[in-house]
C-alpha cells in the first residue's frame, strides 16, 4: 500500500506541519529524511513537502523554521507608489517586521494624520490607477530563504518521493498540478523555486509567478488540499492518505466558530483565507465520498448480475485528517516568530498523536 501526505496552505502556520511530521516519524508511518511515497501540497504546504522531498529531517526542518523571521519572507512591494508607502507600512505593520528586529510602531505616519478619509481614499485610487500594480508585498526574501532549504537535484531524482504541487493558472483560472513524475500523460516537471513560488503567490498580497508562458497564483484559490491528483498518481494501487489542515475539520460542517471578530486589514484577509481553505477541502472530501458511493452502487449492480456501462471508479479509503480542535488565532498566519513556531510544533505533534490514536496498524503505532 502506498502512503501519501497532503499538506494544506496557511502561511506561518506551516510550522504546525513540522509537529505533525515529527509525530508521523515517531509513530513509524514515514521515515525521517525520506518521507512517504507521495507528497502533495499547496502554498506553505508545497514548501514543506518540497523540503521533505529534498531529504530534510525533522530536526533540519525545525531548525530552518526557527531561523526564519518575517523579514526573511516578504517586504513591502516596489509596486506601491512612494507617496503611499508610509501609510501601507502602517496598515500592514503586523506583517512586515518581526519582534526579533524591533517590532513596529502603531502610530500613523505624520504625513497622513491630518488627511480626511475621503481625500486619502481618493488619492490612493488615483495613484493606483496611474501605475502598474501586482501586489502589496514582494517575496524576494522568501526566495533567498528557501534556497537554503531545498535540494532540487534530489527533489527531481528517482530517489525522492513523488511530489505534487498545486497552483492556479491566473489567466484561465484552471488548477495546475506540477509533479516530479510523469502525470496525466505529461512528462515529469523539473521542480524548481518558481514552482514553489507559484503555489505560494497569494493573489494581490504576493506577485504572481511566471512559469514558461503561464502566470500563476496560489494553488489554494482552487485546491488547498489536492486529493484528486494524489489518487490519480496512485493509480490502481491502494493508498493511505493523511491530510494535514490548519483549520478545525468536521465532515458535517459543524466546525467551531472564531472567538473574536477581525480587528484590522490583515486579520480580515486572514479570516477570508481561512474559510476559503476550509471550503476547498470540504468540496474535495465530498467528491471523494460521492466517488465511493458510486463505486459501492456499481459493486451491488454487479452482484445482481447487471454490468453497468463504462469503467467503474475504484473505492478509496477516506483520508485521515489531522487538524486543530479549535480555530487558531488569526495573527498566527503571519507570525514568523520563534515562540509561535514552538507553539505550533507542539500543537501539530499533539493533534497528530490524538488523530492517529487507534487509526494506524498496531505494528506502526508500536514502532
Amino acid at each position: 500500500m502506498k502512503k501519501a501526505l497532503v499538506l494544506s496552505g496557511g502561511g506561518a502556520r506551516g510550522a504546525y506541519h513540522v509537529g505533525v511530521i515529527a509525530a508521523l516519524v515517531e509513530l513509524g508511518w514515514m521515515e525521517d529524511g525520506r518521507g512517504p511515497d507521495i507528497l502533495a501540497g499547496t502554498s506553505i504546504g508545497a514548501i514543506n513537502a518540497a523540503a521533505l522531498a529534498s531529504g530534510l529531517t525533522v530536526s533540519q526542518l525545525r531548525s530552518a523554521w526557527m531561523r526564519m523571521h518575517t523579514e526573511d519572507v516578504h517586504r513591502l512591494s516596489d509596486d506601491l507608489p512612494p507617496v503611499v508607502r508610509p501609510l501601507m507600512r502602517f496598515l500592514l505593520r503586523g506583517v512586515l517586521t518581526s519582534a526579533a528586529h524591533g517590532g513596529v510602531s502603531d502610530e500613523l505616519p505624520p504625513a497622513e494624520r491630518e488627511q480626511s478619509a475621503q481625500s486619502l481614499l481618493g488619492r490612493l485610487g488615483e495613484l493606483f490607477r496611474a501605475r502598474p500594480f501586482r501586489s502589496l508585498l514582494d517575496t524576494t526574501p522568501w526566495r533567498r530563504t528557501l534556497a537554503g532549504w531545498m535540494k532540487f537535484d534530489r527533489v527531481n531524482s528517482p530517489d525522492a518521493p513523488a511530489l505534487l504541487i498545486a497552483a492556479t493558472e491566473l489567466q484561465s483560472g484552471a488548477l495546475q498540478i506540477f509533479c516530479n513524475r510523469p502525470f496525466h500523460g505529461r512528462p515529469a516537471d523539473q521542480i524548481g523555486m518558481d514552482h514553489l513560488m507559484a503555489s505560494s503567490s497569494i493573489p494581490v498580497v504576493y506577485p504572481w509567478t511566471s512559469l514558461g508562458e503561464g502566470k500563476y497564483w496560489d494553488g489554494a484559490v482552487l485546491a488547498n488540499t489536492p486529493l484528486d491528483p494524489v489518487i490519480d498518481l496512485a493509480g490502481d494501487e491502494e493508498v493511505e492518505i493523511i491530510v494535514v489542515m490548519m483549520t478545525p475539520w468536521s465532515a458535517t460542517a459543524d466546525t467551531a466558530g472564531i472567538a473574536e471578530l477581525p480587528q484590522d486589514l490583515p486579520q480580515a484577509l486572514t479570516l477570508t483565507l481561512d474559510w476559503a481553505l476550509l471550503a476547498s477541502y470540504r468540496v474535495a472530501f465530498e467528491l471523494l465520498e460521492q466517488r465511493n458511493r458510486l463505486a459501492e452502487a456499481v459493486a451491488r449492480l454487479r452482484e445482481a448480475g447487471i454490468e453497468p456501462p463504462g469503467p467503474a471508479p475504484r473505492p478509496i479509503a477516506m483520508p485521515i485528517v489531522i487538524a486543530p480542535e479549535r480555530p487558531m488565532p488569526l495573527d498566527w498566519i503571519v507570525d514568523y516568530e520563534e515562540a509561535n513556531h514552538e507553539r505550533l510544533f507542539a500543537q501539530g505533534r499533539a493533534d497528530a498523536l490524538r488523530a492517529l490514536q487507534g487509526r494506524l496498524a498496531p505494528a506502526v503505532v508500536g514502532g
